[in-house]
């Protein structure tokens, strides 16, 4: 094992001035390292997350046969484990490994968890989502904080840098449904699984080959690793008065990010299961596979990413300066409004005659879950790099990621209630669950930035 260990083990060489200087687009290469790894890793999960329940409930072409119930439990369990597991993964990397290495065992685990879905043996299949939340848990915290590093403190890059990141997800996400889901769907779901083994396998390629760009990038294990050698005392040194206030602002954060993605989560479950039975996917003679819708989000993603990007630079020069905390409350609000849309599909289906409700409700509804997405998650990452003490950056990015982790747990739980309080009070739940939380953010937004001690 040790030595098995010590080939994975990611080498730290500093680079040479050539390779650390070296710049894309005004920003470090290893930004577009990390962002093709994310890339092939979204793909691989939401490819994977778009199949799921419907493999799981499938009674005719090699599913499982599960009850909606419990695969809407499974998904939230997995989903929840996947993201929980961050603080392991952020902890693990800060105390023994580091970051690097941390993405690249996280990697291989979940490339294995991929192929063993594909054998469609059920025993194997909960194993296989056993590793692949075991793996994410150490890539995606760990990812993220390799980008905070790639800039200094008070770069006014870094907030772009996260949006180009964030870019390459929901580029993984948009090819994940229109392939994985694809072809899971028409041509079988051991194909579909299959693939996304061999999108993770081609992440991992292509982070051992970028390595040469990410040298420069000091990790929080490194960092106790010198600071000891420097200062010979323990490296997790009480936290100052600042640092406290800092970790208390990250923390009222991460409830706007627990609300958000109680909402936002639902595209996976019910929203999934909502398409494939209630919605009318016929266009020009051909019913569009339900998987495939999981691409309309990232595909707005991508086309309104930059839009949205000079919409805030715009309202920033406007009115000098907006702050994270507004940002997570409109997101907020504005994935409630996305709900409202889905109100009036299931409020069509109550029309007599009407067994299908129309698909422009539902991309409608996506189109505001990725408005309110841009408002909200590329600024909250970015948002923790800024705020956390270094020396514990990896573990705090792992105890943001469980926000997400146990919303998609609530958010199956709140799916499963759609048996016994119908679609349209679920939607409307969620909708008025996300103003409430957002709005305070708005109101309370000079007091709450008093926390942060000028960080943004």
């Amino acid at each position: 094992m040790g030595s098995c260990y010590r080939v994975l083990k990611i080498s730290y060489m500093k680079p040479s001035k050539q390779v650390a200087d070296s710049m894309l687009l005004g920003h470090p290469r290893g930004l577009f390292i990390l962002f093709l790894t994310e890339m092939w890793e979204r793909f691989s999960y939401y490819g994977m997350r778009a199949l799921l329940v419907l493999f799981l409930v499938d009674r005719v072409r090699g599913g499982l046969g599960w009850t909606e119930a419990d695969a809407l439990h499974l998904l939230g369990i997995y989903s929840m484990s996947a993201y929980v597991l961050g603080v392991v993964g952020g902890f693990v990397a800060d105390k023994w490994i580091g970051q690097k290495s941390a993405v690249l065992w996280g990697g291989i685990l979940a490339c294995i968890g991929h192929f063993l879905l594909a054998a469609q043996n059920e025993k194997l299949f909960m194993v296989g989502l056993f590793l692949i939340a075991s793996g994410t848990g150490l890539l995606k915290p760990n990812i993220s904080a390799l980008v905070g590093g790639l800039y200094a403190a008070g770069d006014k890059r870094r907030d772009g840098g996260f949006t180009i990141f964030y870019m390459g997800i929901n580029l993984g996400g948009l090819l994940a449904g229109l392939i994985i889901g694809g072809i899971g769907e028409l041509y079988g779901w051991h194909y579909g699984f299959g693939l996304a083994g061999v999108g993770m396998l081609l992440g991992i390629g292509v982070f051992l080959w970028g390595q040469k760009y990410l040298a420069s990038v000091e990790t929080s294990s490194e960092a106790s690793v010198s600071s000891k050698k420097i200062h010979k005392a323990p490296v997790k040194q009480p936290f100052t008065k600042e640092e406290k206030d800092r970790l208390w602002a990250l923390v009222v954060s991460f409830i706007a990010v627990f609300s958000f993605f109680v909402a936002f989560e639902q595209a996976g479950g019910l929203m999934n299961l909502y398409t494939e039975k209630y919605t009318n996917r016929h266009i020009f003679g051909w019913e569009i596979p339900a998987s495939m819708f999981q691409s309309v989000n990232p595909f707005f993603i991508i086309i309104l990413g930059p839009i949205i990007a000079l919409i805030w630079s715009w309202l920033s020069k406007r009115f000098n300066y907006i702050s994270a905390f507004y940002k997570l409350g409109m997101g907020n609000i504005v994935v409630g409004v996305g709900f409202l849309f889905m109100v009036g599909a299931a409020m069509q289906l109550n029309v007599p005659g009407v067994t299908k409700s129309s698909m422009h409700w539902l991309i409608n509804a996506y189109l505001f879950h990725t408005i309110g997405e841009l408002c909200l998650s590329p600024i909250s990452l970015s948002f923790v790099t800024k705020l956390a003490p270094k020396r514990i950056s990896a573990s705090m990015m792992g105890v943001y990621f469980t926000m997400p982790g146990f919303a998609q747990y609530v958010a199956a739980w709140i799916g499963r209630q759609s048996v016994s309080w119908g679609n349209l009070a679920v939607f409307q739940f969620i909708f008025w669950m996300t103003v409430a939380v957002g709005l305070p953010f708005l109101i309370f937004n000079k007091r709450l930035m008093k926390l942060i001690h000028g960080a943004e």
